[in-house]
Parts: C-alpha cells; sequence; structure tokens
C-alpha cells in the first residue's frame, strides 16, 4: 500500500467564514468573477497561486486581446473597463502605437496590450470593488458536506488553511477546485484528440555588438523553428514559439512540466532562428514565467458545449455568455458565428454549489479552442460572478439565467453589442 498523508480536518485552523462567494484563480475569468460578484454586493475573496493577477495576459506575457473582426466591445462591463485602464496607461490601442492586426481570411482581430501593466489594472480594479485578494496560495481541498462545499483548502506560507464562503467559482483553469469537491474531468475529444498545444512566450531586445553564439547554439539551416513575431515596448520584440508537433500534455502534473522542460530547452535554438533569418542585431532577452497553455482539464458541466453548438450559432434558453472568436486547435482554423456559451455549462455536475469559468468551462475541445479567449473568459467569469450574487443561498441552479442576462446588461449601460448577443429567440 502507498503511504498517504492525512491532514485531521479539525485541525486545519479557519481564516474566515462569512465570505459570500470565493473564486479560485486570479486571471480573466477570476477577475470577472471577483470583480462582477464584489460590485453586486457580495463579500469576495479572490484566491491566487501567483504573486500576480492575469494569468496568460500578465505572467504568461500573452499582450493579446483576440476577438472576431468589430472590436472588443460588448464582453461586459468588467472587460471595459479592464480596456479603458489600460487605454489609461497608454499600454493599449493604436494611437499609443500598439498593433492591432487584421485577418481578413478568418474575420478575426488581434489587440496586442503592454502585458506588464494588466496586473496592475487587474489588481487596482478589484481592490477598488472591494475584493480580498490572496496572492502565492494554492488550491489543494474542498471540505464538502455531500455535493456542498463547506470550505476550501488552501496551502501558502502560513501552511494549511481553511476557507469558508457560500458558493465558489472555479477559475483555476485545470478545474483543480472542481475535482476535489467530487466533479469530474471530460474525457479525451475522440473527435480531435490530444490537448490543445501550448505555447511560449520569448522577448528579443536590440543590440549593439552582439557577441557570436556558441557553436552548438547556431541555428542550422534546414531547421524551421515555428514561431510568430509580435511587437513590444521600445526595441524589444517577441516571439510566441510554436512546438504543436510534439506531443505536450498538458492535462497532467508530469506532462505540464514536461512541456515547460521542453519549451525552456528549445528556446536558445529559437532565439538564433530568429538572429539568423530575421535581425542579427537582437538577442534573447527572457522567457515568460508561465507556460502559454491553452487547454489542460475541462469540467463537466450540465451542458457540454459543442463545436456544433458553435458552428450553427446555437441560441441556448440560458445563455449567459458569448463568444465570438475562431476555431483556433493547434494548426486548425475556422470561422465561427457569435455563439452562446449557456449557463449549465458553467454549472459543475455533482457540485450544487460551484460555478465554473473560463478555460476549464464544460466545452468539447474545439468549443474550448474559441471560448478561451481573454475577453470571452472574462465575460464568462462576469456570468458566475452576477450568477453567485444572484443566488439566495447556496443553490445556484435555482438561479435564473434571464435575470443573470438582465443584470450583466443593465451593469454594462446596455451596451448595444452585449444586448445583441444576449438576446434569446426561445421563449424563456
Amino acid at each position: 500500500m502507498q503511504n498517504t498523508v492525512k491532514y485531521p480536518s479539525e485541525k486545519i485552523p479557519v481564516v474566515k467564514e462569512d465570505y459570500d462567494v470565493v473564486v479560485c484563480g486570479g486571471g480573466m475569468a477570476g477577475c470577472g468573477a471577483a470583480v462582477q460578484a464584489a460590485r453586486s454586493g457580495a463579500e469576495v475573496l479572490l484566491i491566487e497561486r501567483l504573486e500576480m493577477l492575469g494569468g496568460l495576459g500578465s505572467a504568461g506575457w500573452v499582450g493579446n486581446f483576440c476577438a472576431a473582426e468589430g472590436g472588443l466591445a460588448g464582453q461586459g462591463r468588467v472587460f471595459d473597463d479592464i480596456v479603458n485602464a489600460l487605454r489609461d496607461y497608454r499600454a493599449i490601442g493604436e494611437e499609443n502605437g500598439w498593433m492591432v492586426k487584421r485577418d481578413k481570411k478568418l474575420n478575426r482581430v488581434n489587440r496586442t496590450f503592454d502585458h506588464r501593466y494588466l496586473p496592475l489594472v487587474l489588481q487596482e480594479m478589484a481592490l477598488e470593488a472591494g475584493v480580498d485578494v490572496l496572492y502565492a496560495s494554492d488550491i489543494i481541498g474542498a471540505e464538502c458536506s455531500g455535493k456542498m462545499i463547506e470550505k476550501v483548502v488552501i496551502h501558502n506560507r502560513s501552511l494549511t488553511q481553511k476557507v469558508a464562503a457560500k458558493v465558489f467559482i472555479d477559475a483555476t483553469g485545470d478545474g483543480i477546485l472542481s475535482r476535489h469537491a467530487g466533479g469530474s474531468a471530460l474525457p479525451d475529444d475522440p473527435n480531435f484528440p490530444g490537448v490543445i498545444k501550448p505555447s511560449n512566450m520569448m522577448a528579443m531586445r536590440k543590440a549593439d555588438n552582439t557577441p557570436e553564439p556558441p557553436e552548438d547554439m547556431r541555428c542550422s539551416d534546414s531547421m524551421e523553428p515555428k514561431y510568430s513575431v509580435w511587437p513590444d515596448a521600445g526595441d524589444q520584440k517577441m516571439l510566441k514559439m510554436k512546438l504543436f508537433h510534439r506531443n505536450l500534455d498538458t492535462s497532467t502534473g508530469k506532462g505540464y512540466s514536461d512541456a515547460v522542460r521542453t519549451m525552456r530547452q528549445e528556446t536558445p535554438a529559437f532565439a538564433e532562428h530568429f538572429r539568423q533569418h530575421h535581425d542579427a542585431d537582437y538577442v534573447y532577452s527572457g522567457s515568460a514565467p508561465m507556460l502559454g497553455l491553452r487547454e489542460s482539464v475541462r469540467i463537466e458541466g450540465d451542458y457540454v458545449l459543442t463545436v456544433d453548438d458553435c458552428r450553427s450559432g446555437c441560441r441556448f434558453e440560458d445563455a449567459v455568455a458569448y463568444g465570438t472568436f475562431t476555431i483556433d486547435a493547434n494548426e486548425v482554423s475556422e470561422i465561427l458565428p457569435p455563439y452562446q456559451i449557456p449557463m449549465r455549462s458553467l454549472l459543475v455536475k455533482n457540485v450544487e454549489n460551484c460555478l465554473v469559468a473560463g478555460r476549464c468551462f464544460s466545452a468539447d475541445r474545439l468549443a474550448l479552442s474559441s471560448a478561451r479567449t481573454m475577453a470571452t473568459c472574462c465575460l464568462m467569469g462576469q456570468a458566475a460572478g452576477m450568477a453567485a450574487t444572484l443566488a439566495s443561498g447556496p443553490e445556484v441552479r435555482g438561479v435564473k439565467a434571464s435575470h443573470v442576462r438582465r443584470e450583466l446588461i443593465k451593469a454594462s449601460d446596455n451596451d448595444e453589442a452585449l444586448v445583441q448577443q444576449m438576446m434569446v429567440k426561445c421563449k424563456e
């Protein structure tokens, strides 16, 4: 038998017992959820394992908002406020020197921004809304009574602790809380097997009198690493490394570690390929501390959003969010019409007081490849945060999606783009 370590529940101190909502994960989905819930009057704790908010948009150096042609409007008040705050810092917008890349073939737009400012903006917004932010803390368990989560178990420099709440939101991107609480990960997708492969961001800076690299670091003419080049502040450029041909599985602890190791090993070759084939005056300047994770674990919800739903622009009676981006899975791209995301895909099956938002929500792989973009994840988070505050108690399944839609639209001052996409054709 394997040796195991058990922590007696009664000996783990409870930090606080009267939060209305605990949000696990401080990426775009988690920040959307926490800020929306706090603005709606809830007492909220946001738990983040890193030391900054923003996830891939900050620690992953992915300074790029993806959307369909037409703009970033209609993604909810929280996201609007994020974009406006970045603009105040001159960290987004063509008028401030930040590229807007339009792909007419795929009907999509990439709007770059300075990833260094995103964690500052998100923290300012969270604190202004009254969110308690707890950094450098891992989710290591859940204390449940039947299908109800009573407390989340965390670990940080104060060792193991518990935090109680009425409603919990899993925005970890990996479904960590949901799985601890009895939720299930969706199985591999037979229609598109293997997780969507990760990427990684690395920086190249311009330098004079750059030394020649060691012989074993030079890139041969036959080597053709795949990467895209993005602008950055000053003379720095960002390379988005792509190793889609490698068998990298980011759904397990070892698989994720192997993917990180592989990216780090390949970084010098990518840097030298850029020097040899683009600009010899540039030198390697660093790599993002967080892997460009595109998929990890998708949690089974009351409904699994499918790529066919997206392709048909399906309208759901319980719609609370929507997506506009293309299918974007490894080398697979396909234009999609605007599609709705039902509240049932944010409800964790077999867990009564937990919602899931962001990269680990209930969807098949190709649907996720579109909905995982930062703007859509933030809107999902806002919907989850609103639903959590509308619940009369811990039972979130009793919340009407129509009420969530109404309040999101009201909070966004009836933004025309949001209203248009959130209106449903079927009778409620």
